[in-house]
């Protein structure tokens, strides 16, 4: 229970963010994990008392499930910079691999999260109080372009996925830099946050809302005949243009409606769901790595090894010796 204990106390900010009790006078604390857990650090900052930042950069001696409550709603959006997390929220799974970011809208709930023996994790999270993003929402004329109970309604979680563009790329790894080398201003840590959150906003909220207004009952049909489509073919799915035609809708209804109901693109949700198939034939034996890569999906054994490694933070080949080892 101890352990546990020391567990939820090192993890809390990268889903509850706000609830971070700090201890520094300057408002900016580095954890390090215990030796027996892991090894790296989770650092935090508060730039202002409505505006949290958790790093997270670690590595654990063995699978782990971090069980979480948040108490308070809020929102988050975080960028997974290596390895990959999973959340189950009210029996939901959700994914977030390496290179892509999440926007998360969380009501009071439990949720877990895991992660994988030796898999390096670096993320950042950043997590604001609903008043404060409704205050972001804001137009001047006073109008306010989203909602947070529009958006997640009695719902525990929502969460919206993306791939990392090459102008947060840029801008995280410059704010990093300069938060491990000391001395960076809260004026600078918070308006580089306020940056990627803006960026993060635009995007992820503009697209959502006009899903919302323009899919019917038939257009979601179409998308979930899509999704069953792509995940028959994994292998050797058609183009966004052959899909849509295949179902009846355009292209740009597609892409947005899926990742409305999804909560991902087309191809990166199909990304996802190749490497979980490949996982399970892994763990099952069904197979070498290379007929596995075939399997579901990829041509090159080299670029599937490297995203599986991303996603599950081991190679294929010894997660099938880990197998192996198991069944005698």
């Amino acid at each position: 229970m101890r352990e546990n204990s020391d567990i939820h106390q090192n993890f809390n900010g990268l889903f509850d963010g706000l609830q971070m009790r700090r201890k520094a006078e300057n408002r900016t604390e580095r954890m390090g994990l215990r030796p027996h857990l892991g090894e790296g650090t989770i650092h935090r900052l508060v730039p202002r008392v409505d505006l949290g930042m958790a790093i997270a950069d670690f590595k654990l001696r063995r699978d782990r499930e971090v069980h979480l409550r948040t108490e308070t709603p809020m929102v988050e959006l975080s960028y997974c910079l290596h390895g990959a997390r999973e959340i189950q929220v009210s029996g939901a799974r959700y994914q977030v691999a390496a290179g892509s970011y999440a926007l998360q809208f969380v009501n009071p709930a439990s949720a877990r999260m895991h992660f994988g023996e030796d898999q390096h994790i670096r993320m950042l999270s950043i997590a604001i109080p609903v008043a404060t993003f409704h205050r972001f929402m804001e137009a001047t004329d006073g109008s306010r372009e989203a909602d947070f109970n529009r958006i997640i309604g009695s719902q525990p979680y929502r969460l919206y996925r993306e791939t990392i563009d090459p102008t947060a790329t840029v801008l995280l790894r410059q704010m990093t830099q300069a938060i491990d080398r000391g001395g960076i201003r809260n004026l600078e840590v918070e308006s580089r946050m306020l940056e990627l959150m803006s960026a993060a906003f635009s995007s992820l909220l503009q697209e959502s809302r006009l899903s919302s207004a323009k899919l019917s009952r038939t257009d979601r049909s179409k998308i979930e005949r899509a999704r069953e489509i792509v995940l028959a073919k994994m292998a050797d799915p058609p183009s966004l243009l052959e899909l849509s035609r295949q179902i009846g809708l355009n292209d740009y209804k597609l892409k947005i409606g899926f990742k409305e109901i999804y909560g991902h693109t087309v191809f990166g949700y199909l990304r996802d769901q190749r490497l979980e198939k490949a996982y399970r034939l892994l763990q099952e034996g069904e197979g070498s790595v290379l007929e596995v890569s075939y399997a579901v999906g990829y041509s090159n054994p080299s670029y599937f090894a490297e995203a599986f490694r991303d996603k599950y933070g081991v190679n294929p080949g010894e997660l099938l010796r880990r197998t192996s080892r198991s069944a005698r």
